[in-house]
């Protein structure tokens, strides 16, 4: 068969193969099967370029050990990557004497004497190149170079389709993985088990297929990472028996592991609990994961004993000499970082793996960042019950306040008569027993009065005591920022105007002035406001809280507080007694919130009023002076 035939032969089949796959690796395979035999050579491969990290990569061969396809070039390096660069054939009778040649022992070139290498010629740079390798010394033809080259040629459009299309299909599993893993983290509010899912899409092939992975989180305060999880087997045998478990399952593996794995079985292994033992300072040029945290980029880490920042006591506890670290950021705040490596199948981590990885990170920072808003919402809720049981409580020890005075006052009037004529008393029997020393009942009298006007005075003591204890008692107050209270309150009922769909809109003045005010009372004011508009307003109302200043009541300048809602108001009975005390429509209570409201605003010497619209809502002012307000304690 002449060349020329050959070649046609071989590019028909090239032909037939570009028609019948769209897979890289199906079509690659053939297409080297069919160059190997046509051509009749002892081995062929095929090397890609890969845009990510721009290294040839050994994609495909025959007649080559299945260890060289850990086989990674750069531009340059060795003959093919001298061809790639060049985008020059070159055929040679005595490959390993060539300068350009570099000898890899996974591929067990002593046994190969002869190479042609050619590349294929896309756009710049090529798109990888095609080698061919015999035993025996041989002389390559240039007709042989000739069929090589129109080979490559002719297979150019073929991989760029193969190539897009397995680009496409990584950019589609890229995309259903991560939809899948945000619906579940976004089903599960417990730290550990949306970490769980996150390593587990990780070390399970879906997101890379990484042996191990290993979770860090930082503590800001201390400025530390702490392991808090590891995942992946502990020993080779459990790397296989693992392996192995999995190519058994049917389905969807990430679904599985979301849906039906056991998450907590984890805890149970050496691996995680060593990985918890782990603790690194953040400091700089301290080690690698300080610096993924400061950096706040990944690292590929290839030769893990060359790196300045790996220690030797690192490797050794990794028992790697390869891994990669990425941190978890949310809100450009880094919450910690994941490691991963390939310890068991010794698999290099390219730049895609990492890429993708990165991309991963951020469920994995959601999971912290939701964990610790969930927190913080407990903490709120817990903040706000207690606060409305300090108020109910306020709301009883006033009433009883309330009472107390009144019941004092009712006893004041009468107990100053008796205790006047007490006295009277006293001092007439005292004189009468001195004057008649030698009566008895005279001195018993006597005694028996002093006894009454001592008991009266105690009396009047106490009852004074009563009336002081049943104020309000004097303000504590210094300067704050008004502003700041409102917000403060406010935060407190986030979580309630979010359940209910609240529309809040704040106009809040800036630059205003200081005011002297009892900040835990004037708190409590608006607290209780809050409280009364949330509960009047239905799913998707709104509430607006605005500040402004301005002059009030005879030119008074005043700083006023404006709450409105759309409630819907209050009917007309129940508004002329909003400010009465033990008033109130609410099964709970005691009816003395807004009257202990008038009594906290009166006594910073503000005034507080209410407009109400039936049918549409309910509008609180509170209007606080500019200047220093007296002490207003009342008799």
């Amino acid at each position: 068969m002449t060349q020329s035939s050959l070649g046609l032969e071989i590019l028909q089949e090239v032909t037939r193969i570009a028609n019948s796959t769209l897979d890289l690796d199906e079509t690659l395979e053939k297409i080297i099967q069919v160059i190997k035999n046509k051509m009749h050579m002892d081995a062929c491969a095929i090397y890609l370029i890969n845009e990510s990290d721009g290294l040839l990569h050994l994609k495909a061969s025959m007649g080559l050990p299945e260890k060289a396809m850990h086989i990674n070039l750069a531009m340059g390096q060795g003959v093919t990557g001298w061809v790639a660069q060049q985008g020059t054939s070159l055929a040679l009778s005595e490959a390993m004497q060539d300068p350009r040649f570099l000898y890899f022992p996974e591929i067990e070139e002593e046994k190969f004497n002869s190479l042609l290498s050619v590349p294929i010629l896309a756009d710049c740079p090529p798109l990888g190149v095609i080698n061919v390798h015999s035993v025996e010394k041989r002389m390559f033809s240039l007709e042989e170079t000739t069929v090589l080259e129109t080979i490559a040629g002719q297979v150019t459009g073929c991989l760029k389709n193969a190539i897009q299309f397995h680009q496409n299909q990584m950019t589609l599993k890229e995309t259903r993985i991560l939809y899948d893993i945000s619906l579940a983290v976004q089903s599960t509010l417990k730290l550990e088990h949306g970490f769980w899912i996150i390593l587990s899409a990780i070390t399970m092939g879906e997101a890379g297929g990484f042996n191990r992975a290993m979770l860090f989180t930082l503590d800001d305060k201390n400025r530390k990472l702490q392991g808090i999880m590891g995942l992946g087997p502990d020993s080779h045998e459990d790397a296989v028996r693992i392996w192995t478990e999995l190519d058994n399952k049917k389905g969807d593996l990430l679904q599985w592991a979301i849906k039906e794995a056991q998450h907590d079985l984890h805890r149970d292994s050496p691996f995680h609990n060593f990985v918890c033992e782990l603790s690194y300072t953040v400091k700089p040029h301290e080690n690698i994961l300080s610096e993924t945290v400061l950096q706040k980029k990944p690292f590929n880490i290839l030769k893990a004993k060359e790196h300045p920042l790996v220690s030797k006591e690192f490797i050794d506890a990794l028992g790697v000499d390869s891994f990669a670290t990425v941190p978890l950021i949310a809100h450009e705040e880094v919450l910690g970082v994941i490691l991963v490596d390939n310890r068991y199948d010794q698999k290099p981590i390219t730049e895609e793996n990492l890429r993708f990885l990165t991309r991963f990170t951020v469920y994995a920072s959601w999971v912290i960042e939701n964990s610790r808003l969930f927190s913080k919402l407990l903490d709120t809720n817990r903040e706000l019950l207690s606060m409305k049981e300090q108020l109910v409580q306020a709301e009883r020890l006033s009433a009883l306040g309330e009472m107390a005075a009144e019941v004092a006052h009712e006893i004041k009037n009468p107990l100053v008569s008796i205790g006047g004529f007490a006295r009277r008393l006293k001092d007439k029997m005292t004189d009468l027993s001195q004057k008649w020393e030698d009566n008895n009942d005279l001195k018993s009298a006597a005694n028996y009065s002093d006894i009454i006007s001592t008991e009266v005075d105690r009396l009047e003591r106490l009852l004074k005591n009563t009336l002081i204890y049943s104020k309000s008692g004097a303000l504590e107050t210094e300067q704050c920022q008004l502003n700041k209270l409102i917000e403060e309150a406010l935060y407190l009922f986030k979580a309630g105007l979010y359940e209910k769909n609240i529309n809040l809109v704040t106009g809040l003045e800036t630059d205003l002035p200081l005011l002297d005010l009892d900040q835990q009372k004037i708190k409590q004011v608006l607290i209780n406001l809050f409280y009364n508009a949330l509960e009047s307003l239905s799913l998707g109302g709104l509430l607006k809280v605005e500040t402004f200043q301005e002059e009030y009541a005879q030119k008074q300048k005043m700083i006023t507080v404006r709450v409105e809602d759309t409630g819907g108001g209050i009917p007309q009975e129940v508004f002329e007694n909003i400010f009465n005390p033990f008033f109130t429509t609410k099964h709970t209570g005691t009816g003395l919130g807004l009257s202990i409201c008038r009594k906290i605003i009166e006594n910073h010497g503000g005034t507080i009023r209410v407009e109400n619209q039936l049918g549409k809502g309910v509008t609180v002012y509170l209007h606080l002076p500019l200047q220093n307000s007296p002490d207003y304690i009342k008799n």
